[in-house]
């Protein structure tokens, strides 16, 4: 296997990662599945695997990642050292920057935000209230669980990062807020984020730098 960066990242990026990386063939992005940060006890085995996995061939590894429920806490870095993004949860991923996200949790933190990486993986409250919800309680209780978990939203957002023709992901977007009754918006994202995962460059401002053997500790994003 050619040796090259290797990112490892969650499917929710795919859109945005996969526009911008385009034919470049030195970076391979290796994704895993959506939702891992529910199950934060598994994920950071499931991600070590992946980093001794790419430990063997990549010259350097990046993470599509931020602390996701402390997740990434306990990692250990590879011979190459491991690059993580500086953020808490992704949607500084999707805004630009964890600046960008912090200014509009200060302004309104009753927001849910969707993406079309989100929708396309069936994890918006109708999606995941259809997938998991009513199997198990059926649709009367499925309806009112999904309406109480959210509550406390006033608004449901989605952020259209130019990956994609937003009209389906908006479709969607506004079914769920007209259900859930909660005013809908659209903002636009940043590809800024995910370029500098892709191409750096790695700057302690926005990336956790972990040398050779180093474990990944909560207080480095905190």
């Amino acid at each position: 296997m050619k040796k090259g960066k290797v990112i490892i990242a969650c499917q929710v990026m795919k859109p945005e990662l996969d526009s911008l990386a385009g034919e470049d063939n030195s970076i391979e992005i290796r994704y895993l599945e959506y939702s891992l940060h529910e199950r934060p006890k598994k994920m950071p085995k499931l991600l070590q695997e992946q980093i001794d996995i790419a430990e063997k061939y990549a010259s350097q590894i990046v993470l599509g990642y931020g602390l996701c429920s402390n997740g990434v806490v306990g990692l250990r870095a590879p011979k190459q050292g491991l690059i993580i993004p500086k953020v808490h949860d992704c949607i500084s991923l999707f805004l630009g920057s964890r600046e960008a996200y912090d200014k509009i949790f200060r302004e309104r933190p009753g927001t849910y935000y969707l993406t079309p990486g989100w929708v396309e993986a069936g994890n918006d409250p109708l999606g995941y209230m259809e997938r998991d919800y009513v199997p198990k309680m059926g649709r009367e209780m499925a309806e009112w669980g999904i309406k109480e978990e959210l509550k406390n939203y006033s608004h449901i957002v989605l952020i259209d990062t130019k990956s994609r023709d937003m009209e389906p992901f908006r479709k969607v977007a506004k079914e769920n807020a007209a259900f859930l009754g909660k005013e809908y918006e659209e903002i636009s994202g940043s590809e800024d984020y995910f370029r500098k995962i892709l191409f750096g460059p790695y700057d302690k401002k926005d990336f956790v730098i972990l040398q050779p053997g180093e474990v990944m500790q909560l207080e480095m994003i905190l």
